[in-house]
């Protein structure tokens, strides 16, 4: 089912388009400025009009048309206001009735005027309009007190948006705008699917085509594997094959996931999101032992049909509390909030996933096989051959090239994401489910593959799957995006070579301080946050401050491979490894996945393959000489294909002479190697607090760099004007559309719980403050009460409380702090956490020597927070040395041991633990710490049979903390050198943190590693740690 809507400007004139797409194939029209009379008839075969016409004057007129066999009544009609039209029709269609609603207002929409009306409409209810509004909510530049009211009529309604930022009105050949809006209840938002068009049809206005899933028939697949075959017939092909072959162990083990898969197709019944085989089952069991007991009254057939009910109805709630666990964890990524979207959107709507129409050269193409291969056509446009390269890998990297251990192989598949596989079919889980011995021939194969460099020809292969972009025409080719998928074999030997990689270049410091983006240490915020200080530094001195935004075009698709090859070799990056990855980079192939077929097989000759883990680093070493082209004074900041230069000066002059020698030598790099940059996408601003009478020419290969009022770097908008209020309005309209989704995720009958939508709340919408925290910290206490009102408005929809209960009832409910002093608590542990990583910190290292780069404000609010404290910096934990020790240095027991169970008697636990001491570690030095926390004090302790120590910290620190200090200096004051060590501690969270342990893990996590790296490498003698959490009143 289809609506148009669409501002004709009079349809007397253009009745010719009606026989059009998307006119043509619609089934609802919604019209604005018909221009009508009244005695105007409007005659279609297909469809019944309702409209309303201007008595008092000229212009107006609003039409809805329906298709004739569906019944509909006008419930609601305006036609005598001067600013305001409106018709209501009630829809009766299949068992459903829902409402459209279309809206003329030529001078701005009041909400007033008809919000009880809008709020008394039954769901489900769409509102078209052209309401002549202007927020920044839906791309405007600027909004008015009837904009403000009716975005806050938006947020507290059942109304959500389905607008993006596409322009929906041309006033002329350079201006346009969004006016028309096109709003649905949050109930069906997941089946809407909403584009707007590329043609006026000789309008000023732009028609909108909205697509409905409902009468569709739709399909739910479930996917069952049995995973304990075929782990056991895995194991079976390790253990009678003497040396194996990776590309016939791929082979054997694809067949046999393939035999024990299962694809069960679920036709024409809404089923629910979290719907899976054991739901399927127990259900179908379920009904057919109602029916056995309905014709036999029999007290056994009752048994079994209520032994069946109660077993649904647990898979059914253990199904739905997974499905949404699982989508709590994805919405820990800010960016995931649209995937989650789209995941409950093509289940319910599949059509909004394969478009069976591609338009392409003036022709509609609908063979699938045709389809895929323009598909193919289309996204190898920018691949051709290039000229080779010569290299030379024979200097060996002993620290790269070494051979691969186990735990470098266990790390690397405990890393790799359920994701979907490539074309081996061989997915993560397999290799998470296989035991040691088969792990160990895998470590073999890889480092064949190290030593050999020939890769199988599976892990050259890509399959591309096009995905729509959010409110595009599915009928182009230029509305779909790559998703790739790459053998997961391959991710992990990527994974293990990536960290080995991005280790060497780390702590090596081969790498520009300046270049952010998948490097431990540097991540956004201090991207984000030295571009701030800059700007900040060059206001207080009153200098002009220019910044010109860069975008490379397909940076990653224009990478010369041999070029980025001998990159490496500069870096020391040289040997078996590099030989491998120039090896794995040429004559990789790729086939288009469309609609179940596939396109043929083209070849890419240069690029960085999408969806590989190496491709991330790999680019960053390609980009590394790029700050070889700045002039002096000029400097830049690179996070992944985001180019930032700028440069600050007393005199505009200079600053243009720089910045136009700076990109005359950046132009020079691109075309040495062969990257492009798009001037007409590039941006340059002028950012300080001076005034500029004309702004000079600066130019791109001739092309004079258009200015702009503001410009964006990882998402925040720096502007000259009112610099925080359009950073905190840009976060405010980001917020306010994750809000708008928020709304249908919250539905009762997509079955979240209320702990799952404030996880989604925290991790999707209040995290973009979080975010930007360093520089929102110093916003005035109005713009931090603005933050304030996106939380409660966030949590009201997620608890589901009315809008009149108190802020703090709401913080009480959700268990959570006001966000402006959470805020300015999450800016002080940034700046601390940059002290801990002073030698790694992007703030507060140069290549030359350590020093701040903080603004002011922070530094003086730092310096009050260790004043309030009783500290000084000097007691941060430091980072001793770079985290990448080996895991196995020294061996942790969890839950291996019988006496580590809770649930046992004391008795048993006292006895076993006794036991397993006298058998397993009869010749160990035994020490036993703890750490704990009342409201007032921290303490840790420790003992063992010749001494002990008991201490007070700092109260600020939590027990977590505590418990690892405890384990810290029990190394350095009750060790004996000469005896094997083991340590008992009741931390499981301290012990599991140092089993996998990682860059991001806490500070003094990896402050314990170092101390345990350290021990390894004095050849001390060796650390066991065992939880103690069920037996601490035994030690004694």
């Amino acid at each position: 089912m289809s609506f148009v809507q669409w501002n004709c400007r009079s349809l007397s004139n253009k009745k010719i388009w009606l026989h059009q797409p998307p006119f043509s194939t619609a089934n609802f029209w919604i019209f604005q400025e018909t221009f009508l009379k009244a005695d105007d008839n409007l005659s279609h075969p297909n469809k019944k009009n309702f409209q309303t016409h201007r008595s008092n004057r000229p212009g107006g007129g609003l039409l809805i048309g329906i298709p004739k066999n569906i019944s509909g009544r006008v419930i609601y009609s305006i036609d005598n206001y001067p600013n305001l039209e409106v018709l209501a029709v009630e829809i009766h269609s299949k068992n459903l009735n829902f409402n459209i609603v279309n809206i003329y207002a030529p001078h701005g929409f009041n909400i007033a005027s008809i919000k009880r009306f809008l709020d008394s409409l039954s769901i489900p209810t769409f509102i078209f309009g052209d309401f002549n509004l202007h927020h920044p909510l839906w791309g405007g530049n600027s909004q008015s007190s009837l904009s403000e009211s009716f975005v806050d009529w938006l947020n507290n309604s059942d109304c959500s948006m389905l607008n993006t930022s596409a322009p929906t009105h041309i006033s002329n050949p350079h201006t346009s705008s969004i006016i028309d809006l096109t709003l649905c209840s949050a109930s069906i938002y997941n089946e809407i699917d909403c584009y707007v068009f590329d043609c006026t049809f000789e309008s000023d206005h732009i028609p909108i085509v909205i697509s409905w899933s409902k009468f569709q028939n739709t399909t739910h697949s479930i996917k069952t594997i049995i995973w304990k075959p075929i782990i056991t017939k895995s194991i079976e092909i390790f253990n009678t094959t003497s040396q194996p072959n990776i590309d016939l162990i791929t082979d054997q083990i694809s067949r046999t996931i393939s035999a024990h898969t299962s694809n069960k197709i679920l036709v024409d019944k809404d089923y629910p999101l979290w719907w899976n085989a054991a739901c399927h089952n127990f259900s179908r069991l379920k009904k057919l032992a109602w029916n056995k007991a309905r014709r036999n009254i029999a007290t056994t057939e009752w048994i079994k049909y209520k032994k069946y009910r109660s077993k649904f109805k647990f898979h059914f709630k253990k199904a739905k509390e997974n499905y949404w666990d699982n989508i709590s964890k994805i919405s820990r990524n800010p960016r995931m909030f649209l995937k989650i979207l789209n995941k409950l959107s093509s289940h319910t709507n599949p059509n909004v996933k394969n478009h069976e129409i591609i338009f392409h050269n003036n022709r509609y193409e609908t063979n699938p096989i045709t389809q895929s291969n323009l598909f193919a056509n289309h996204f190898s446009s920018y691949s051709h051959e290039v000229q080779p390269l010569p290299l030379d890998y024979s200097t060996e990297n002993e620290f790269l090239n070494r051979n691969i251990e186990f735990w470098e192989l266990k790390r690397a598949i405990s890393k790799t994401k359920n994701s979907t596989p490539g074309a081996d079919n061989i997915p993560s889980i397999w290799f998470k489910n296989l035991d040691d011995a088969s792990l160990l021939k895998i470590l073999g194969m890889l480092q064949q593959q190290l030593d050999s460099s020939v890769l199988p020809k599976v892990w050259k292969h890509t399959i591309i799957i096009p995905i729509p972009k959010p409110n595009k025409d599915k009928t182009k080719l230029t509305s779909y995006r790559p998703i790739a998928l790459t053998s997961v074999f391959c991710k992990i030997f990527e994974r293990i070579l990536a960290h080995r990689i991005t280790h060497f270049l780390t702590s090596q410091k081969k790498l520009n301080p300046n270049q952010h983006g998948f490097l431990p240490f540097r991540d956004n915020h201090t991207a984000i946050y030295k571009i701030y200080s800059a700007i900040s530094e060059a206001r207080k001195n009153k200098k002009f401050f220019v910044a010109v935004s860069l975008d490379i075009k397909s940076a990653y698709d224009s990478v010369h491979v041999d070029a980025l090859i001998l990159k490496c070799l500069q870096l020391g990056i040289s040997g078996k490894v590099t030989k491998w990855m120039h090896h794995f980079l040429q004559d990789r192939s790729f086939q288009i996945k469309w609609r179940n077929s596939f396109s043929n097989t083209k070849t890419s000759f240069k690029g960085l393959p999408q969806g590989s883990v190496l491709s991330p680093i790999l680019y960053v070493i390609f980009m590394n000489d790029f700050f070889e082209t700045l002039d002096n004074n000029v400097e830049c900041s690179i996070f992944a294909d985001d180019i930032f230069v700028y440069c600050s000066h007393h005199s505009l002059t200079y600053i243009q002479t720089k910045i136009q020698n700076t990109l005359e030598l950046i132009h020079k790099w691109c075309c040495y190697w062969k990257l492009t940059i798009c001037p007409e996408k590039s941006a340059i601003n002028e950012l300080s607090s001076k005034q500029v009478a004309s702004f000079p020419r600066i130019t791109y290969a001739g092309i004079p760099l258009p200015w702009s009022e503001s410009i964006k770097y990882l998402g925040i908008q720096f502007s000259k004007y009112n610099q925080n209020g359009q950073i905190l309005r840009s976060l405010r309209n980001k917020a306010l559309k994750k809000i708008n989704g928020l709304k249908m995720l919250g539905y009762k009958r997509n079955g979240p719980r209320t702990k799952h939508l404030i996880t989604i709340t925290n991790n999707s919408i209040l995290s973009l403050f979080f975010y930007s925290s360093p520089i929102i910290n110093k916003f005035s206490e109005t713009h931090l009460k603005s933050c304030n009102v996106i939380q409660t408005t966030s949590l009201r929809i997620a608890l589901g409380v009315p809008i009149w209960t108190p802020n703090i009832i709401l913080l009480k409910l959700a268990g959570q702090e006001i966000l402006s002093g959470k805020i300015k608590r999450l800016a002080i542990q940034f700046f601390i956490k940059q002290l801990a990583t002073q030698p790694f910190s992007a703030l507060f290292h140069t290549p030359d020597r350590i020093h701040s780069q903080l603004v002011e404000k922070d530094a003086e609010s730092l310096r009050i927070t260790f004043r309030n404290l009783n500290c000084i910096p000097d007691h941060i934990i430091s980072l001793p040395v770079f985290p990448y020790s080996n895991p196995n240095a020294c061996e942790i027991f969890l839950n291996d041991f019988y006496f580590q169970n809770k649930d046992l008697p004391s008795s048993i636990i006292s006895s076993d633990f006794l036991d397993c001491i006298q058998r397993l570690f009869p010749n160990h030095f035994i020490i036993a710490t703890d750490g704990s926390k009342s409201h007032c004090h921290t303490s840790i302790a420790g003992f063992s049979y010749l001494q002990q120590f008991c201490y007070r910290i700092h109260p600020l620190n939590s027990v977590f903390t505590a418990e690892v200090l405890a384990i810290c200096l029990a190394l350095d004051e009750l060790v004996i050198p000469e005896k094997d060590i083991l340590i008992l501690s009741d931390s499981f969270s301290a012990l599991s943190s140092l089993k996998n342990i990682s860059f991001h893990s806490p500070k003094v996590i990896q402050r314990l590693a170092a101390k345990i790296h350290i021990r390894k490498n004095l050849n001390q003698k060796n650390c066991t740690y065992v939880g103690s959490w069920s037996f601490w009143g035994f030690l004694e």
